[in-house]
C-alpha cells in the first residue's frame, strides 16, 4: 500500500552504509554535538541524504523538517544551521533580518500541469478549464499564474482555479475526478501517475511548466526553486564545513541522477514517500547543483518576476550579493 505523501512523519536521522567518496576534503565541525543537515520532505532530499551517506561529513546528521513552522522555528531559534528551503524563503527571512545565506541550489523545477487526455500539451489548452491546484499566494501558484499571462490567459477570467492546501490533497480529488486539470508538483505528479497506472485511469504529464518559463525567459528549463541555505554566524564560524557539504552535495547530485533506484531506498527511510516515488520522480525534479553565487543571476531573474505579482514573497526587494554563498 502507498504511503501518503504528506502528513506525520517520523523522521530519523540518516545511517550509513554507502562506500565514501575519496575526491572530498574530510573536515572535522568544530562542534562537540553532530551537525544535523535538514532536509525537505519531498524527492530532492536524496541529494542531502547521499551527502552525508557518503561518510565525507564527518560528525553530520541528516533529518527532515516536518513543516514550514517547524523550520521557522529552528531558524528563529538557531537550531537550524544548514537546512534546505525555497530559494524566495531564504530570502524572505534575509530581508526580515535572519540573515539567513543560500548556499546552492539543487531543484530547478518541480511543477507540471497533469491532465487526463492528450488534448492538453499547451498553456493554451488550458482555456475554460477548471484547474485543481495547491499552496495558494505561494511559488507554485504565482508561477503557474505568471505561465498563464505570459500564454495570453487571465488567471482570473480564462481558467477557473480551484485550490486546494496541499499537493497530498490535490492527488486523491484529481483522480477521483475533481477538475479537468491538476497541477502537482513533485513527486506529487510522479505518484499521481503511478496511482492512476494501477487503477487503469488514463493520466498524462501534459505540461512541464519549468520549460514554459525557459521559453519566455530564453534562460532555458530552469527555475532555480530549492537548496540548502545556511545561519550566518554558523557559515562564518564553519566556512570550511559548508564548502564540504556543497561539494558533497555537487557529487551526490551527480551520483542521484546515475543512480535513481538506489537513491529511492535509500531515502525512502527519512521521507514520507515510498521508494519507486522518489526513484521515479528524480528524473523530473531537475537536479543540478550549483552554488549560489553560480545561480545569482538566474535566482534574480526568478524573484524579479515573483515580485511582479507579489513583491512581499520575498521581503519586499532583491537580496544583496552577500545573499549569495560561493
Amino acid at each position: 500500500m502507498m504511503k501518503p505523501l504528506y502528513g506525520q512523519i517520523d523522521r530519523r536521522a540518516l545511517l550509513g552504509g554507502l562506500a565514501a567518496s575519496a575526491l572530498l576534503p574530510r573536515i572535522a565541525t568544530a562542534s562537540e554535538q553532530p551537525l544535523t543537515l535538514w532536509g525537505i520532505p519531498a524527492s530532492p532530499s536524496a541529494v542531502f541524504a547521499r551527502a552525508v551517506a557518503s561518510g565525507d561529513l564527518p560528525n553530520v546528521a541528516f533529518d527532515i523538517w516536518k513543516s514550514t513552522d517547524q523550520m521557522r522555528a529552528g531558524i528563529a531559534s538557531g537550531r537550524f544551521k544548514l537546512f534546505a528551503t525555497s530559494t524566495y524563503a531564504a530570502a524572505n527571512f534575509y530581508n526580515r533580518g535572519a540573515g539567513i545565506r543560500m548556499v546552492n541550489v539543487v531543484t530547478w523545477g518541480v511543477l507540471y500541469v497533469m491532465a487526463r487526455d492528450e488534448s492538453v500539451s499547451r498553456i493554451e489548452d488550458l482555456a475554460g478549464k477548471r484547474v485543481l491546484l495547491s499552496n495558494k499566494n505561494e511559488a507554485p501558484d504565482l508561477l503557474f499564474r505568471l505561465v498563464l499571462k505570459w500564454s495570453g490567459l487571465d488567471p482570473d477570467k480564462d481558467v477557473e482555479l480551484d485550490y486546494v492546501g496541499s499537493p497530498g490533497e490535490a492527488v486523491p480529488l484529481y483522480l477521483s475526478g475533481r477538475g479537468d486539470v491538476a497541477v502537482l508538483h513533485e513527486p506529487a505528479a510522479t505518484a499521481a501517475l503511478m496511482r492512476a497506472a494501477k487503477a487503469e485511469q488514463p493520466l498524462f504529464r501534459a505540461i512541464d511548466i519549468t520549460e514554459v518559463y525557459g521559453q519566455h525567459t530564453g534562460r532555458g528549463p530552469r527555475i532555480p526553486q530549492v537548496g540548502l541555505a545556511a545561519n550566518p554566524e554558523f557559515l562564518a564560524a564553519e566556512a570550511e564545513l559548508v564548502a564540504a557539504t556543497h561539494a558533497a552535495c555537487v557529487e551526490a547530485g551527480r551520483w542521484v541522477l546515475d543512480n535513481p533506484q538506489q537513491a529511492g531506498e535509500m531515502s525512502a527511510a527519512y521521507l514520507p514517500l515510498p521508494a519507486p516515488v522518489i526513484a521515479r520522480s528524480l528524473p523530473f525534479v531537475h537536479l543540478d547543483v550549483q552554488s549560489a553565487k553560480e545561480a545569482q543571476e538566474d535566482i534574480e531573474v526568478y524573484f524579479n518576476h515573483l515580485m511582479s505579482l507579489d513583491p512581499g514573497i520575498v521581503g519586499g526587494k532583491l537580496p544583496p550579493d552577500d545573499f549569495y554563498w560561493g
